[in-house]
Order: C-alpha cells, then structure tokens, then sequence
C-alpha cells in the first residue's frame, strides 16, 4: 500500500516536472542561429542570410557580415553576376588594371553584356564605392537602356531629380516607374551616396526572387516611353560598339550612413526611407511605377466578412461597368513566427495596368473575385492564416498563390511569392554594448611618404544594431589590441617597422582583437590595410659640371645642359666649376660666355674646382695664392671690363664683382674631392663660399687619398675636420659639406682595390656599357622609406664633360643613366650651392635637428673584380644624424642584423685633418666599431643603448644581435 502510494506521488511530481519544462519551451523567447554575428538587428537580415546560404554573399573570418560597411564597385558586381547566374572564362576579356583577381570573372561577365563598363579605358573604378545612381544604371542596362537611348526618355519625380548624372537620368526613370528604387520620407533620391552591403544584398534578393518577368515589363515601359525597341543588353548595335565604353561615374565621396532605416516597401508611392533600389519579390510579371502623385493609399486589407481587393486610388476612378488590367502582385507582410501575431496577419494584392496601380471601379467591384493558396496549407482562400501549426521553421519559405478573375471583360490573373518566416526578435541590448570593430580608414601610404610619427590607427565601434558608438560611450575598461604577422604594426596600432610597408597596392592583413570585462565581450575582427600612393617629399640632385684647361668646348657645354634639360625639362640649375687652367685661358672667353648665359637665363652658379688641394696645396700660402690667381684671372676673362693689372691678391679683385651687375657671377661653392678644413675656412673668409661639395664620402679613392668617409647627409662641417659634423656654435665651420658623388654604400665597403660604385660613369672598375649599377643605386634612394624622417633627400655627382666625350663608353654611360632616370618622382636639379640652402633652410645653422636614414639592398652586379660587387643577398641600415653614425648589415637568411658601425661623432679631441698627405695615408675618423677597419669590435654598455635608442627614433624595431 505505501509502495503505491509513494508510486503515485512520483508520478504527480514527474507530470509537474513535465509542464514546467513544455512551459519553458514554449515561455522562452526563440532566437534563431544567425550566420552572421552582426545582423541581428539589419532590416536585411532575411536577404543576407538567404543569399549566404546560396553562396552569392559571403562574410568575414571573424564571423561578421558587416552591414553598414559601403560596398566596392567589384564587390558589387560579383553579388551581381553570381545572382544572375553569369560568370566568365575570358581572361583576356578586359584591359581593367585594377580588378581584383577574384572578382575579374564576374566583371567580365558584366562587361561582355555591355551592364557595366569602367572608369577609363583601363580602370574599372573596382575599389570606389557603387553609388545609388550607378546601381540603377545597372539595372537599367540589364533590362533593356542602351546608351543608344536618349538621355532624358523619362524624368523621374524625385525632388532631386537635377543632382542626377545625365548618363543615368533614364536608368533611374525607369527604375522608379517599376517601382525597384525609392526615395527617403521627402522624396529624395540621393543618387550619388554609396551603397552598403546591407542594401546592397537586399536588392540582390530581391532580383534572385523576381526572376525575368521584369524585363517584360521594362521593354513595355520603354516601348511606351518611345525610347525605341528597348534591346536586351545582349544586343549591341553598331554605333555602339564604336562608342568609348566607359561608365561616366560621378564623384566618389563617403557619406554617413544611417543605421536606423527599415526595409523598403515594395509598390509604394511614398517610401518611408533611403533606401537602395529593390527589386520585386515576384517571378512572375512585376510591379510597376511609383506615381508622382505624392501619398496615395495603400493597398486595402481584405476584410473578413465579405473580402474585397484592396484598392489603390491613384487615377481617377473609372465608373464604368468594365475596367482594364494586366497584372496582380501579392502584398505580403513579414510573417514573424510569433502566435500572437497571427490573427491579425492578412495577405492582400495590387492592380496593375501597363504597369500604373488601378483601382476596382465601384461599379466593377462585385465583377471582381480573388483566391489565395499555398502548398503547405497555411492560408485560407481570403489570406488569412487558418493553419498556424502548418507554418514551417524559421527562415523556411511558403509558396504563395492568388487567382483573380474579373467578370467583364473576363479574365483571369494569377501571381505567387514566397514568403520568408522570420525567427522572434531578440530583446535589445543595452546600445552601447560593442559588437563590431572597423577601421575608420582602409588605406595606408607607401612608407616613402608616410610621415610615422603622424600616423594612427583608429576604429569605429558598432552595436548590435548596427550604429556607431559615440566615443565617450565606450566601456572604461575596453582593450584594444592589434596583432600584425607583418611586423609593421606594434599592439597599439602604432608604426613598429616602417620599412616593411609593401609596394603601393599591397594589402596589409590585421586582426583586432577588442575585450571588455565589464561587457563580457572577447572577439577578434579582421581588417586590412591597402597600400596607396602619398605625396612624396621632394628629392635633389646636385649637379656640377667640370670645365678643366682648354680642352673643354663651347658644343660641350651645351650637350651637357640640353641633355639634362630634355629629360627633366627647363627649370634646373647647375654649377659650373671652374679650374684654375680653364679660367688662365683666353681662348676659353667663348665658353666662359656661355657659362654667364646659363647664369642669366637659368640661375647657374658658378663654382672653384679644385681637385684634392689638401694634396695639391700643401700649405695654407700655397692654397691662398691659388684662390687668388682663379679669381683674378676668371675677372680678366670673364670680364674684361673690370680688369685692374697687378691687383692680383688684392681684396679689390672680389670687391670689384661684388657689386649689383656682377655679384649673381661670383663663385658660390667649392667643389673637391679632399680638402683641408683651413682652405674651407679661407674660401669662408675671402669669397663668402660656405657650401663645399667636398670629401669622398666612404670612398676609397683610386690612386688618391682614402678614408671611411664622411656622413652620408649634408651637414655643417667641424672646424678641424671635414669629416666630422659640427657638435655645436664653438666648432661649426659656417660651411656646408656634401657628397661629391652618390654611393652605393656596399659596394664601397672594401678596404682596398676598391669598387668605387658610384654615380659616376667612370667607375673604373663597372665594366657595364649601359647604366645598370648607376640606375640601380638612385632606385634605392628613391624609394628610401627614411624619406620622411630625412631632413634633405639628395644624389650627388661631379661630371667632367670633357672626359665624358673622350672616353670610351662614359658618354653612353651617362647619357643612357639620364634617359631612364625615373621621371615619376619629384626630383629637383640643383646646384651645390643651391642643395646647401635647401638644407640650411631646414636644418637651420646647426645640425641639431639633422638626420639622415638609408635602407639600401646590394645590387648583385658585379664589377671587373669579381670580389668586389654588391650582393644582392646583403642589405644595410645606414642611420646617422649629428652625434653618430649607426650601421647594419644582415643577409638574407640571417636572424637577426648585425651592428658593423658604431661612429661617436661626440667623441673628443676631434683629430686634426693634416696637409700634404700622401695615397695611402689612411684618414679615417674611427672612434670604435667601424664597417671597413673594425666592423667587430667590441660595443660599449653606453654605445648599445644609443643604437636602441637611435632605432627606435626611426621606426625599426626587428631583431638586432647587439654585441
């Protein structure tokens, strides 16, 4: 007895356990699984994730579909294409350079039918946004427009009807009379704002379910539109196939988008928001135009007594007993599959004649009878749902139809839909709540015009609902983190490698990772960076040219100016430097006038020559009676006018030119290849020269004087070696030291025989009769990514034009080096003295703010020396600025750089540069690790946090082997 009582008590609390549990179930809200994990709340939820499953829509790694992001014109045309069913196999079917690869097929496809052309003969526009105004016209085109067709066949009725290109003023006249586009709640169409994916997919669906039944109705259209036969795009007439097939696209410009704005109505007059064009749900014939007429009614539920079809009062009724239709639509509201909805819930219908709603003349209404069916039950004959329990699941589809028939005249009309079941909505969220991350910009500049420093990345949060999230808005305790492969990025999005930016058009690849513990929130999105062009920092190219004994002629001058003139056009300027044998000469007055003229008309300088005077002119007397015979004897010449016999060494010589007709022809700079700092200070002192195109920098010179070298950047000298850049007020020179000839730093890091790897086409020891090796040098300065951080980018060359037309090959050389010099980059010839003022106006009259950074990689072109080239396996970082000069080398393969020069131009007492020194006096300025003598050794505590220090100034942080 008590095993049956206590039998029966499990059994009342088990049936209490069960309707607790069936409650729950059918209690608890339904939240349907999503494809995406941002769409919860797009009006196009439905569309996005019906085209997903039919895979003409994709999303993102990080599960997003990102809604409101603008769509790209190729991405477009690839929803467009694989809706449509059209793809093609033609590589060689467009000349479009800027098409993705994997939306070339698709664009192709378009374009075979003549439904999209390009921006220009060879650009697609592939990655501007598609505008309003440009989706219609594609459209347009697929339904039958030609660009045959007159501009203006219709005009549409919206309120900015005039801000619509011309090109596209008929594709959206027609659009609107088949009802696809509307406007906003003021009737206006903005038809040059772009599109998003949202929108975008949404019309895609809406075209995937309204099959071909619109081109039927567009051909009539524009039949009664007198716009011709209206041909399928297919067609192409022959006047067309001449025309320039380019899409007039209009401006591009980003515009904010609003988040807030509902699906569109389809067939109604007076759209309730912005929108983009849609496209009528039916397979069968479609919806027609939008009226002008500002707010008709809409179509009229059925009532459930004794149903009538709804009614759209658009024209004037007809009273007669008979009236004339074509067409039937169904009108069917979303169905939710939320039970209290359902008795409410009715399926209606529209009217339509050539395309315009009617409506059931009074006299005609009882002529007039209707059926609705579908194959699983749901409905009853008037569109009310009788069966609730034979709606399907979630994002399944009911097959709709509807007979109409009219008395008189008879007829009988029939439509079908399919109408989609949407899941519960689920409860909002509070709108703060992050559930999307973009970066506010997709494009970075090439690292030769990035200034880093400036650079930031930064984001846009959404909501669930798709709506950005004010700044002050966002969770206190959000962490942002970036993770880049590349190495260019750090975790806070700042330049770590400037560097490693790739080639313009590159994409950068990133993923941001965002928590928020107060939120609960922990996702990584994906983003990436496109690599575009920037406004390039102007480069120089310092040029003197010189003129020697009596061997130079007046046709060489010439040669020399034109040839540099016809590559980089009129507006250069060079300096002429003059040797003391050329100025002694009077049969060299021809050429000395032509130097003057260039003066004149171009803004030549005129410069000394003096080849290695620290050599030449032992001693300082020696030097100064030199100076003094140039000057004396270039007034005899050059102007006769002004000669004064045995004024030599008089300061009245100088004074006598430092006037207003002769002062512009006085000599402005020095150019040298080893100079002693005293002979500068002298030229300072007597002739105002303070620029010196001066030592060989890091050359070994042939058959000279050799040394390390001097900075690879412009820099006031120290008063007691021209190697060394002045520290301060109390050892600046006042003059301005330069390259004498532009390097290839590796090919110039031996310690004897050396490869001298220069500009100059005299290299003795580059056997290449064309430019190679010297083109190959100004490509890496050029695209330097330092260029920024720089405070002057320059090339250097010294040229002796007699030279040049005497000796085998170097003519050639130098005219082949200038014919291909890269025009598209701002390049700028100057003089010596002219490269010294650029510098001074930027650095000042100090080298406190100097600096100079050089990422170069070995050319692999070997000389006459097979030892001696420059591997193209082997790259340098050259940094320096007014205390130091750093130096690192790595091969490819290696893990890290290695540190092969550490310069401490701080270091004291700065060795005095001597006179009369012989070729194999070694002259180097060698304070520890040097890349030629010592590239090993040992690096001080002090010296390796200075480098640390000097690569985290310049945006490098790669592995470094410090010791």
């Amino acid at each position: 007895m008590n095993c049956e009582k206590r039998l029966k008590q499990i059994r009342h609390y088990m049936a209490g356990l069960l309707a607790v549990w069936l409650f729950c179930i059918h209690s608890a809200p339904v939240f349907a699984d999503r494809a995406f994990n941002d769409i919860e709340h797009s009006y196009a939820t439905d569309a996005i994730e019906t085209m997903a499953a039919q895979g003409y829509v994709t999303g993102y790694q990080d599960g997003s579909f990102r809604p409101l992001q603008l769509i790209s014109r190729q991405e477009w045309a690839s929803i467009f294409a694989k809706t449509l069913k059209r793809t093609s196999n033609n590589s060689g079917a467009t000349s479009f350079r800027d098409v993705s690869p994997w939306a070339l097929p698709y664009v192709q496809a378009l374009q075979e039918e003549k439904i999209t052309k390009g921006i220009s003969d060879h650009l697609f526009g592939a990655k501007h946004n598609m505008t309003r105004q440009d989706m219609a016209v594609w459209y347009a085109r697929y339904f039958g427009v030609t660009d045959e067709d007159p501009l203006h066949a219709g005009i549409s009725s919206f309120v900015d009807q005039s801000d619509i290109s011309d090109y596209a003023q008929t594709s959206v006249w027609l659009m609107e009379r088949l009802e696809l586009i509307q406007g906003d709640t003021n009737h206006y169409f903005h038809p040059k704002e772009p599109v998003s994916r949202q929108d975008a997919t949404l019309v895609a669906y809406r075209i995937w379910l309204g099959g071909d039944g619109l081109r039927e109705r567009a051909k009539r259209l524009l039949e009664s539109s007198g716009t011709g036969s209206a041909t399928m795009p297919q067609t192409t007439s022959q006047q067309e196939s001449k025309k320039n097939a380019v899409d007039l696209t209009p401006e591009i410009k980003q515009q904010p988008v609003n988040s807030d704005i509902e699906e569109p109505k389809r067939h109604r007059s007076n759209p309730d928001s912005p929108v983009s064009p849609v496209t009528p749900i039916e397979p069968k014939p479609e919806p027609s135009v939008i009226p002008p007429k500002p707010r008709p009614d809409p179509p009229v539920t059925p009532p459930e007594p004794n149903p009538k079809p709804p009614v759209i009062p658009v024209n004037p009724p007809d009273h007669s007993s008979d009236f004339l239709v074509d067409e039937v639509v169904i009108k069917a509201q979303e169905l939710a599959n939320q039970p209290e909805t359902y008795p409410s819930y009715q399926l209606s219908f529209q009217l339509y004649h050539e395309g315009r709603p009617v409506s059931i003349p009074a006299a005609s209404v009882t002529s007039v009878t209707y059926t609705f069916s579908d194959e699983l039950g749901v409905f009853d004959t008037q569109g009310k749902i009788a069966h609730p329990e034979n709606i399907p699941a979630v994002d399944s589809f009911i097959p709709v139809e509807m007979k109409v028939t009219i008395a008189k005249p008879y007829q009988v009309l029939t439509a079908q839909t399919k109408l989609i079941v949407k899941g519960k909505t689920p409860p909002a969220e509070p709108p703060n709540v992050i559930r999307s991350v973009y970066l506010a910009t997709y494009t970075i500049s090439e690292a030769a015009t990035l200034d880093p420093a400036a650079w930031k990345m930064s984001y846009v949060f959404h909501n669930a609902k798709g709506e950005v999230i004010a700044p002050d808005m966002l969770p206190s305790d959000l962490i942002l983190r970036v993770e880049d492969s590349s190495g260019i990025f750090d975790e806070d999005g700042k330049i770590a490698n400037l560097h490693l930016i790739p080639a313009v058009n590159s994409v950068i690849p990133l993923k941001i990772v965002v928590e928020s513990p107060s939120q609960g929130i922990h996702f990584t999105s994906d983003a990436e960076l496109r690599v575009e062009p920037g406004e390039r920092k102007k480069q120089y190219f310092a040029v003197s040219i010189m003129l020697q004994g009596s061997v130079t002629t007046v046709d060489q001058i010439k040669q020399s100016r034109q040839l540099l003139m016809d590559h980089f056009g009129p507006n250069i300027k060079v300096t002429w430097a003059m040797e003391n044998g050329f100025v002694f000469v009077e049969s060299n007055r021809p050429q000395l006038k032509q130097v003057l003229d260039y003066v004149d008309q171009y803004g030549d300088e005129v410069g000394i020559l003096a080849g290695s005077p620290n050599l030449d002119a032992p001693e300082l007397p020696v030097w100064k009676a030199k100076m003094d015979e140039w000057l004396y004897m270039y007034r005899y010449n050059a102007f006769n006018e002004l000669h004064q016999s045995g004024s030599m060494g008089s300061p009245s010589v100088f004074e006598s030119m430092d006037t207003d007709p002769y002062r512009k022809y006085l000599p402005k700079s020095l150019t040298s290849f080893t100079v002693n700092p005293e002979q500068t200070q002298w030229l300072k002192d007597h002739y105002r020269i303070t620029s010196a195109m001066g030592w060989s920098a890091t050359q070994y010179n042939v058959n000279g004087m050799y040394g390390e070298g001097s900075p690879l950047m412009p820099y006031w000298s120290h008063k007691d070696n021209p190697i060394v850049p002045a520290q301060g007020i109390a050892d600046n020179s006042g003059t301005v030291f330069m390259n004498s000839v532009t390097i290839d730093p590796i090919g110039s890091r031996y310690t004897k025989d050396s490869s001298r790897w220069t500009l100059h086409p005299g290299d003795p020891y580059v056997t290449e009769t064309d430019a190679a090796p010297q083109l190959y040098i100004v490509q890496q300065y050029l695209d330097n990514p330092y260029q920024r951080i720089n405070t002057v980018n320059y090339l250097s060359i010294i040229l002796d034009i007699n030279a040049l037309a005497n000796t085998h090959n170097m003519g050639p050389i130098w005219e082949n080096f200038v014919n291909h010099f890269p025009l598209d980059r701002k390049v700028e010839i100057v003089g010596v003295d002219g490269l010294k003022q650029i510098y001074e106006s930027v650095a000042g009259s100090n080298n406190d703010h100097t600096e100079f950074t050089l990422m170069f990689r070995g050319s692999g072109i070997k000389t006459a020396m097979d030892s001696n080239n420059s591997p193209a396996n082997l790259r340098y970082l050259w940094t320096e600025n007014a205390s130091q000069r750093i130096i690192l080398s790595k091969e490819d393969g290696d893990a890290a750089w290695s540190i092969i020069d550490f310069t401490d131009y701080t270091r004291k007492p700065v060795p005095r540069l001597a006179y009369n020194l012989d070729g194999h006096t070694d002259v180097s300025y060698v304070t520890g690790r040097n890349f030629k003598l010592c590239p090993t050794a040992p690096l001080t505590a002090d010296e390796i946090e200075r480098v640390k220090s000097r690569l985290k100034d310049i945006y490098f942080v790669e592995k470094v082997n410090f010791q």
